[in-house]
């Protein structure tokens, strides 16, 4: 998932709401929410490549969302599924348990990657890093934050001011209006002019123009770009709203699949 968009302490009817785009490459087969542990619940899509989930939540309000640390060459494929690291994090059941989990994990073990979590009350992100020997995980205040493939507020994803002005541009809403207002956000195909786009290495897999069309916030490329969605809002002990789109967010709607997250029994 390359932009997750956190929305904490603004609302009244829910505490945090997630606002996330997944890019992939088009030929990476997903399954869409579905339960993927029990004891605690667990539900999220399902990377049916390597395991694990780019996203879920617990029944009982617990999200842990993820985004691949960006590089210029291929990820080494030896190293263990950072989804299988989401899907680990989430069974802890607790935001205590997500920290004391990433505290036993060395980030040695892994492609780089950045996680945000959070249970209704707190919020907080985790970096992954190769060259260390401990996740470092940052407390978050309430506002907006916006998760790209690099760190908080890093000057190499202009997409992602653009993404927090907007999400700040909202007042407090109820669900139905936020609800459009998000997916409008994630459905934005815009390209930034290309002087705002940061120079990529000469050694690159790819170019610098293929490097802009990856700084929109839904991406559209040959082989890879955003492939789904989620919308999803919780509070302390409870998820609000989930909601998904299994393509992406210009291309469908959106999917309820709030029952399923809260434990509800689903027909099929």
């Amino acid at each position: 998932m390359c932009t997750i968009i956190v929305r904490h302490g603004i609302d009244n009817w829910c505490t945090t709401l997630v606002a996330a785009n997944r890019d992939e490459f088009y030929d990476r087969e997903a399954t869409s929410p579905t339960v993927l542990s029990e004891d605690p619940r667990v539900v999220g899509g399902r990377d049916d490549s390597k395991g694990g989930t780019w996203f879920g939540v617990t029944d009982q309000g617990v999200f842990v969302g993820l985004t691949n640390q960006r590089n210029f060459g291929w990820p080494d494929g030896s190293l263990k599924s950072r989804g299988e690291l989401v899907l680990r994090a989430l069974e802890t059941g607790s935001h205590r348990g997500i920290i004391a989990f990433l505290e036993r994990t060395d980030p040695r073990l892994y492609n780089e990657f950045n996680l945000v979590f959070g249970d209704g009350t707190s919020l907080a992100v985790a970096y992954g890093r190769r060259s260390e020997d401990r996740v470092e995980v940052q407390p978050l205040d309430p506002g907006v934050h916006v998760l790209c493939n690099d760190r908080l507020g890093s000057p190499e994803f202009p997409k992602a001011v653009t993404a927090r002005e907007r999400v700040l541009s909202i007042g407090p809403e109820p669900w139905g209006v936020l609800k459009n207002e998000l997916a409008e956000i994630l459905s934005d195909e815009t390209l930034p002019d290309p002087s705002e786009v940061p120079p990529i290495p000469d050694n690159a897999l790819f170019d610098q123009e293929l490097a802009r069309h990856l700084q929109a916030l839904c991406v559209r490329t040959p082989v890879y770009g955003t492939v789904s969605a989620t919308l999803a809002a919780v509070r302390p002990g409870r998820v609000e709203q989930y909601h998904y789109v299994s393509t992406d967010p210009a291309s469908g709607a959106f999917d309820d699949y709030t029952a399923l997250a809260q434990g509800q029994r689903v027909s099929a």
